[in-house]
């Protein structure tokens, strides 16, 4: 009879051992991204959809080079960056907000995360990252803006910063492609970054 409590014992530990190694592997590329398999969702480039080494088409400046805030060049020696600009009262900023936040743990390890209020104290600070990652280059802060930044290949095959933003909310799956490419182009480029 005690043989058959531990079989059943070792039989259910290993049981317990295979779901949880299950529910690791499942839990996607937040916790490990697997480089040699990963395709980035979107391209470097200057659409609509890609990531930006110059002002991308849309912009007032399109072509012309980025002079990346200090502050952000610092971060991208550890990891590639997400920032939130959002007001606290604006619509599509409820809804950005908490998604951002999310994907923000989600990554956390492999992602810097700046939340910025763009109104009263820190309203300054908005306008000063938008006058850069603003996509359209207007000039004046539209809240909720997301701004992806990382490495990769420009034109030249220099490694140099790339970034992408976006004004208005995003979805979920929109939100995590962008993180996924930042985190893999930083991993491919980091090392030949000066």
């Amino acid at each position: 009879m005690l043989n058959g409590f531990r079989n059943l014992t070792i039989l259910l530990l290993a049981a317990m051992a295979a779901f949880s190694l299950a529910l690791f592997a499942a839990a996607g590329t937040a916790l490990s991204q697997d480089d040699s398999s990963y395709s980035p969702a979107h391209p470097v480039g200057s659409g609509d959809d890609d990531w930006w080494t110059t002002y991308p088409d849309q912009n007032d400046n399109s072509g012309k080079e980025v002079e990346h805030l200090d502050w952000v060049t610092k971060s991208l020696k550890e990891k590639p960056v997400l920032i939130l600009i959002h007001s606290s009262n604006c619509v599509p900023c409820l809804t950005q907000t908490p998604r951002i936040k999310a994907a923000a743990s989600k990554y956390s390890g492999n992602l810097a995360y700046y939340d910025v209020l763009g109104e009263g104290g820190s309203l300054q600070q908005a306008v000063d990252i938008l006058e850069v990652y603003d996509p359209y280059g207007m000039g004046k802060p539209v809240v909720p803006t997301t701004i992806f930044i990382t490495l990769a290949k420009g034109p030249d095959g220099k490694v140099t910063v790339a970034w992408r933003s976006e004004i208005d909310a995003m979805s979920e799956e929109r939100i995590d492609s962008y993180a996924k490419d930042a985190i893999y182009y930083y991993k491919q480029n980091s090392a030949d970054w000066t």
